[in-house]
């Protein structure tokens, strides 16, 4: 069982475990077990999961109807269970609580190439299984569903960074971080300066009205969010899905499967070739990939986690993680000439 870390424990005790609740949920409960942010339920139909979200019910409808578009071909996915109240979540004490029946499995390990390939592979077949459903979903909610641009996203990134150096600057006093952040931050701004310009002038735009291009997008491929079971693999947690372009996924995934393996080159050719043995890409993609990758989504990430406390770490830890990151930019950097070579950009 995975050690529960201190803000996962203060957000565990934000649920309401009370027997009314379970009743109103209409659940037998036998045993309860935390689990990073959720409670692994053992029920009389098994086990199951309950969360809290932080998401309103329009949202909560919204996976709900994409996850059931795609395990319509692709079973492999979690989905809601419909409660006593015949919804698919539960209102209690001004929170919001979706159950989902649990997928066997350990966690993937991207230290392990064949694991890489299945989840790979599988993200293919989640992106497959998606195809079209831009149109239901535009059709069942009567507006358009894709979500906003990367170049919209890299303007407000690019206005964000520029906001915190202002804020900074007035500072009479700044730490090792602040130091850190402002030796760093025109970089930054003028790579994403560029990268806008070079999106505006690319086919970006054009496949995104592309159908075929468009999928069901997971964010947030880390390790812990695939299950593997001897050869299968199953994918969990769609909080930050959006329908968009599915290279924001490849490239996500690229990045998130060779960060923590030295940026290990192979890996990410790998990661590639596995992918298109199910869903091939075409060369437009390929140069959107690497359009993507140079974003400095780690930078940005733990600057916003930092000056806006989105996250409750301890100063060192946002001082080593910021660190660490600037470290890896040379990796970054090579890993996008690698690719380039490989696509022969």
């Amino acid at each position: 069982m995975n050690k529960i870390r201190y803000s996962e424990k203060n957000y565990l005790c934000e649920y309401d475990l009370s027997l009314e609740f379970f009743n109103e949920l209409g659940i037998k409960i036998n045993d309860i077990i935390p689990l990073r942010k959720v409670f692994i339920l053992s029920t009389d139909n098994g086990r199951k999961i309950l969360k809290k979200v932080n998401y309103d019910i329009s949202r909560i409808n919204f996976i709900s109807d994409s996850l059931k578009y795609v395990e319509k071909d692709y079973k492999n996915i979690i989905s809601y269970n419909v409660l006593k109240n015949k919804k698919n979540y539960l209102k209690w004490n001004n929170d919001l609580y979706v159950v989902m029946d649990i997928l066997e499995g350990r966690e993937a390990s991207f230290t392990n190439p064949i694991e890489i390939k299945l989840c790979a592979e599988n993200i293919a077949l989640m992106h497959n299984a998606s195809q079209g459903i831009r149109e239901y979903l535009n059709n069942k909610y009567t507006t358009d569903v894709l979500d906003i641009s990367l170049i919209d996203k890299y303007i407000y990134a690019y206005d964000n960074l520029n906001k915190i150096k202002k804020m900074i600057l007035e500072y009479n006093h700044k730490n090792e971080f602040d130091e850190l952040f402002m030796d760093n931050v025109d970089k930054y701004i003028n790579e994403i300066n560029i990268l806008i310009d070079s999106l505006k002038k690319s086919d970006y735009l054009y496949i995104r009205s592309l159908k075929d291009k468009i999928t069901i997008c997971h964010n947030d491929l880390a390790y812990h969010n695939f299950l593997i079971k001897n050869q299968d693999v199953s994918i969990i947690d769609f909080d930050f899905m959006t329908i968009d372009l599915r290279i924001n996924d490849l490239a996500d995934f690229v990045l998130k499967a060779i960060k923590n393996a030295a940026f290990d080159m192979n890996k990410m050719t790998m990661v590639i070739d596995s992918y298109e043995e199910i869903a091939p890409l075409d060369m437009k993609e390929k140069k959107l990939i690497s359009y993507i990758l140079r974003f400095p989504k780690d930078f940005y990430a733990i600057s916003m986690d930092y000056y806006y406390k989105k996250k409750k770490w301890d100063y060192e830890v946002f001082l080593n993680r910021l660190k660490g990151k600037l470290n890896n930019e040379i990796y970054r950097f090579e890993l996008i000439d690698t690719l380039n070579q490989k696509f022969k950009i």
